[in-house]
């Protein structure tokens, strides 16, 4: 009889010996869908589509972290990947476009970061992929909290005519 509780003990140990699932502790990356992608005129046109000079998607966050149970300190990688787009053309161009990094935890903003995305087309070139790593800040966990109740959250930072005009070309979730 004593074998049986031994048994399943060991049945237990080896059954969760075998799941190999990775326990994620980190804030959730995301992008926020209504300023994920900003569009450029040209200089003095009106804001239609055969008047863009280029528009930059934020495609992707993804997001590595280290949290310190002891200090409840949570330090981050952040990496968004963006592709910019433009007519063809058989000059080279630079731009800077700027965009955010805000931590918050649903309605509660605990910092934001502004930062210049630059890129370059080369010549020929319609697109680019441009990744950057923008310093992202440490983040206290407060009591009862997890470092996933938390949300690294980007997006461009735009004007009130490239809103209107994402709106317009449906790039706006209301």
């Amino acid at each position: 009889m004593s074998r049986l509780p031994r048994f399943a003990a060991l049945a237990a140990a080896l059954l969760l010996l075998g799941c190999s699932t990775k326990i994620v502790v980190c804030p959730v990356p995301a992008i926020l869908a209504d300023t994920a992608t900003v569009t450029v005129m040209r200089p003095g046109a009106a804001a239609d589509l055969a008047n863009e000079l280029y528009s930059v998607t934020l495609q992707n966050a993804q997001l590595d972290c280290v949290f310190n149970q002891t200090t409840t300190v949570v330090r981050s990688s952040l990496a968004l990947t963006f592709r910019a787009t433009r007519a063809p053309t058989s000059e080279a161009a630079s731009y800077s476009v700027p965009y955010f990094v805000v931590v918050n935890e649903g309605a509660k903003i605990y910092a934001k970061r502004n930062f210049t995305l630059k890129f370059t087309f080369a010549p020929g070139a319609a697109s680019s992929t441009i990744v950057q790593t923008p310093e992202t800040p440490e983040i206290r966990i407060e009591n009862g909290k997890l470092p996933w109740n938390y949300q690294m959250l980007a997006g461009f930072q735009l004007t009130k005519a490239q809103m209107e005009y994402n709106q317009m070309r449906g790039r706006y979730l209301p």
